[in-house]
């Protein structure tokens, strides 16, 4: 069964034209799969209900229909059957962006938004609270802190959330017009989406004592691993001697990426222990290098998958205490698989296990200091200061009495 996510009100999204994912996956995937296929002969599917169907629809139905999409709306069935609710169905179009996802290419504006909630009765708005580096929007001069006001022409009051973010999505090389709100002002940009590589990781020191790092990942890509080394180093250079990680409502990621987040942070000894539905057992490793600093991860209900492994890693390596509530609970791995006409599908393949080797798996990850955000503070969790949010300050409490 699916749990409620938190933070309802605070959405997410990243201005891009892809699938975002949870999923570890890599996509060496694609090329094991192919050499595993290339002696494999497919057999027709003759399902006697479909085939069934099939007669039916054939002898007595009377309009036109969509071969493809019918085609796609069988294999997206299928999977749905399969009761995994990790599992997918990606279109041809679809699984392209996905790749591209993974590898932390993305096609937009590059900037992150979230609902903000207004008690007054007034119409809830769209703050922006990140604009991604190398993006067309940080290039255009686009603001954290800009309120959308219109897109396309149409006031955001007439449009509403997901109507306003859908229409702020877009195919590569076509134009966005929209408007923000800045201060008293109303500021109009017209920006052509493009491809460029998406910002996972944020990083500063923490206003109340410059000898903490604060490093945010939203999301663990192929593009996580040279952004979260890089903060790493940058905090380090700046006199940082402590850090604090935060993977609050990260959904996971990509397989490599945290393997090889892992073996930066870690010890030599056990990352990842995965195993299949014949009970084969991998296990991955890091090696002697390691960064060695007082550490807190701060992590809530929606950490999940790739984000509770990070967490999970650095407890059982005595690394890192863990601040905020229980995560998720996601401990099965999965695979996505190409198929012919270009389209694909996902699905558990493995279970996997911290080094621990105790399972999270529906339970989730207890934390070593509970502490929850306020309502106030949930409803505006990108958006509120760092004085007004407790997770926050108390990892910073934390640290100030670490020796």
């Amino acid at each position: 069964m699916n749990r409620k996510i938190p933070f309802s009100a605070c959405l997410v999204m990243i201005l891009i034209a892809v699938l975002l994912t949870y999923l570890m996956v890599t996509v060496s995937d694609e090329t094991r799969y192919n050499a595993a296929m290339s002696d494999f002969t497919v057999q027709p599917l003759e399902n006697p209900k479909l085939v069934e169907i099939e007669q039916l629809v054939d002898g007595y139905y009377v309009k036109d229909f969509d071969e493809n999409y019918l085609s796609d709306s069988l294999a997206y069935g299928y999977v749905y059957g399969l009761g995994d609710p990790h599992a997918g169905y990606y279109t041809a179009d679809t699984y392209r962006e996905y790749i591209n996802s993974i590898q932390g290419a993305l096609t937009g504006i590059g900037i992150r938004v979230t609902l903000e909630e207004l008690d007054n009765g007034a119409t809830d708005r769209v703050v922006i609270f990140e604009v991604m580096e190398n993006s067309p929007a940080k290039e255009a001069g686009v603001l954290p802190g800009d309120i959308i006001y219109s897109v396309e022409g149409t006031l955001y009051s007439k449009l509403g959330y997901d109507k306003a973010v859908n229409m702020m999505l877009g195919e590569e090389g076509t134009v966005l017009t929209f408007e923000v709100l800045r201060g008293d002002r109303v500021v109009e940009f017209k920006i052509t989406r493009k491809y460029f590589d998406s910002q996972t990781v944020s990083y500063k020191k923490t206003y109340a004592n410059d000898t903490i790092g604060y490093i945010r990942i939203y999301q663990f890509t192929t593009a996580t691993i040279s952004q979260f080394k890089k903060a790493v180093e940058s905090l380090r250079a700046q006199g940082a001697t402590k850090l604090i990680f935060d993977v609050r409502n990260n959904p996971g990621g990509e397989y490599v990426s945290i393997t090889s987040i892992l073996d930066y942070l870690l010890p030599e000894g056990e990352i990842i222990i995965t195993t299949d539905k014949n009970g084969t057992e991998k296990v991955e490793k890091s090696d002697s290098n390691q960064v060695d600093m007082p550490m807190v991860v701060l992590a809530n209900e929606a950490t999940a998958s790739a984000g509770e492994l990070f967490t999970a890693a650095l407890m059982d390596y005595d690394k890192a205490v863990f601040i905020g509530k229980t995560t998720y609970g996601k401990g099965t791995v999965q695979k996505t698989f190409p198929l012919s006409d270009g389209s694909a599908v996902k699905f558990s393949t493995e279970y996997y296990l911290p080094p621990s080797r105790v399972s999270y798996d529906g339970v989730g990850i207890v934390p070593d200091i509970e502490v929850e955000l306020s309502e106030e503070a949930q409803k505006r969790f990108y958006l509120i200061e760092e004085k007004e949010d407790a997770q926050l300050m108390s990892a910073i409490e934390y640290l100030l009495n670490e020796k």
